[in-house]
């Protein structure tokens, strides 16, 4: 009976021992993923980013970037909202009215620089014919909402974006356009143009602006700043 009870207390004492070792710290040496997905829940390993961009279309967000070309100089930069209703402007916005300027720095030490935009990003979050609007750049975001008019079940809207977005001086440049259907009077259904991307002058593009009943155009338009006076210059 005492060797019995020697036994068992030494058992004890081993799963302990045991369990106290299992306890010791050791590095992490797992790579990232395993670590923040240790059951490989999401299997991220094959996950592309254009599964990653469907199940954000799904949710009906999407992510638009627009590439402004190589800026020269300083200049202003104002970002538009013009609402068109049977082709003609009947509500325009200003967005943003700033310049082409930013500031950043690489460390402390090195001190402040500057360098001219070369982008435009917008996040969208649609919602039939409404949408939630993010604005990002180098030096700041802004969040706005539109809503268009709808009068038919059948009708719905889409976002098309411009492919040629270059910067051209005071001209405006459209970005994209949040477009409604419009209704086939000999079929009797709801459609929209076949284009993905827009280019001005093209015909289907002139058709989608000449055909939807209302729609909004982002634009933007780069202007000279204006010259300071000698009252206002440097001293």
């Amino acid at each position: 009976m005492k060797t019995k009870v020697i036994g068992i207390l030494t058992l004890i004492a081993l799963i302990g021992f045991i369990t106290l070792q299992a306890q010791e710290r050791a590095p992490d040496r797992r790579i990232q993923l395993i670590k923040e997905d240790s059951q490989n829940r999401y299997q991220s390993n094959n996950i592309t980013n254009l599964d990653i961009l469907q199940a954000l279309d799904f949710a009906d967000i999407q992510i638009k970037k627009f590439n402004l070309g190589q800026f020269d100089e300083h200049y202003e930069l104002y970002l538009i909202s013009e609402t068109y209703k049977k082709g003609q402007v009947v509500h325009t916005d200003t967005i943003l009215a700033d310049d082409n300027m930013y500031h950043y720095f690489q460390t402390a030490q090195e001190g402040v620089f500057f360098d001219y935009m070369d982008q435009l990003k917008f996040i969208t979050k649609d919602d039939d014919n409404k949408s939630e609007i993010r604005l990002h750049t180098y030096k700041m975001s802004r969040k706005f909402n539109i809503e268009l008019e709808k009068w038919d079940d059948r009708q719905f809207y889409n976002w098309r974006s411009y492919t040629e977005t270059h910067w051209k001086l005071n001209k405006k440049v459209p970005l994209m356009v949040f477009a409604s259907s419009w209704k086939d009077k000999r079929y009797d259904f709801h459609r929209f143009c076949g284009r993905v991307t827009l280019e001005e002058g093209e015909e289907g593009t002139e058709e989608l602006l000449r055909e939807s009943p209302t729609y909004v155009l982002f634009s933007y338009i780069v202007r000279t700043l204006p010259a300071k006076s000698e009252e206002s210059g440097d001293r």
